[in-house]
């Protein structure tokens, strides 16, 4: 389904498909060897190592109440790839993968619009593949590699796009309820102690679990929370 371009270098694939957009399809996907500005949630910095898969996914849905779950639906399928290597990812919320608790795929989703008028969700992907130093990430992280696991950017690429398209039209149409399962099995955080920060906001709780809609929820101190939007720290 998709049409896949390679690039040697670019700044970011998601600015790439952002700037392109106009004249190309729905379901184009590129991926690149190299991002000189690669940018993760919050506009983090996304290091972009040798080694590593950076793709971006370009999606012209019509506008749904569901795009926001696009970024689960791109995790689960991250995991359901990665244990075609007999591996046991599992997911941060909203849309880390991580495995033994070390970040190895993270996911930026941003929707473009002209004006008011929406135009497109453009899902960013890196996945840890062969990289052997990420000491300087800045948080635990690991790579498929350093999991013992020998192959290439290309198949894992097609592994995670398969998985994808398999549930992305029923997830448009349903919306989350459609990988809850899925979702929720990968989920490791649940009852555990956990502290969510949404910009100056900074709440601690219990994980109580996944809503339906795919908002996180928690048992704090002042009552039960769902939250729609935060980092897990």
């Amino acid at each position: 389904m998709s049409r896949l371009l390679h690039l040697d270098e670019v700044d970011s694939t998601n600015t790439y498909l952002k700037t392109h957009r106009a004249e190309l399809s729905h379901a184009t996907v590129v991926y690149a060897d190299k991002q000189t500005a690669g940018r993760g949630r919050y506009d983090r910095t996304w290091v972009s190592q040798a080694g590593g898969l950076y793709f971006s996914v370009l999606l012209k849905p019509p506008y749904n109440p569901f795009l926001p779950n696009l970024t689960q639906l791109m995790a689960v399928s991250i995991c359901k790839a990665l244990e075609q290597f007999s591996l046991t990812p599992t997911i941060k919320w909203p849309n880390d993968v991580q495995i033994n608790g070390q970040k190895i795929s993270g996911i930026l989703s941003e929707a473009v619009f002209d004006k008011t008028v929406f135009q497109a969700v453009i899902l960013g992907v890196g996945i840890n593949v062969n990289q052997t130093d990420l000491e300087h990430v800045g948080q635990p992280a690991t790579s498929l590699k350093l999991a013992g696991v020998q192959t290439t950017r290309e198949t894992v690429l097609e592994n995670v796009l398969h998985f994808f398209w398999q549930d992305y039209p029923a997830l448009c149409e349903k919306g989350f309820e459609t990988i809850f399962a899925a979702y929720t099995k990968r989920f490791a955080a649940l009852g555990k102690e956990i502290t969510v920060k949404d910009g100056d906001k900074t709440i601690f709780g219990r994980v109580e679990g996944i809503s339906p809609r795919g908002t996180l929820l928690l048992q704090t101190a002042q009552g039960p929370k769902e939250i729609y939007i935060g980092d897990v720290l």
